[in-house]
């Protein structure tokens, strides 16, 4: 026959053993490592820019490429910097043919407003 009192320290010990244990997280995978590098140093963002400004060649042409570059896009504006304010004032007057030739040049992303702003080239 056994002790009751065992009976319940073994309860006992063994509640306080699972509420120490450690939980430790599961081994990374090689993909979700490389995917956070990548996003961290900015190279899927620097890829994402050059496609960018390829597709921002075709659309404007040389006249106007070698006075504007591509910026960021955010919530579906894409920002341009542009060599001056005359620049700035020509491209204002293309803008609508300048945003239709883009989101037909560009299936991957389709943007809503382009804006220009005079920055350094």
């Amino acid at each position: 026959m056994t002790d009751p009192y065992e009976e319940v320290d073994f309860k006992q010990a063994n509640h306080l053993v699972k509420s120490r244990q450690r939980y430790f997280r599961k081994p990374k995978r090689p993909a979700d490592i490389l995917g956070r590098l990548m996003a961290r140093k900015g190279y899927s963002q620097t890829t994402k820019t050059n496609e960018l400004q390829q597709a921002w060649e075709k659309v404007v042409g040389k006249k106007w490429n070698s006075k504007t570059k591509v910026g960021l896009v955010k919530s579906g504006v894409l920002e341009i910097y542009v060599a001056n304010s005359a620049v700035n004032q020509q491209l204002e007057f293309k803008k609508k043919k300048l945003l239709d030739a883009l989101n037909k040049s560009n299936s991957k992303t389709k943007f809503k407003n382009i804006r220009f702003r005079v920055g350094n080239m």
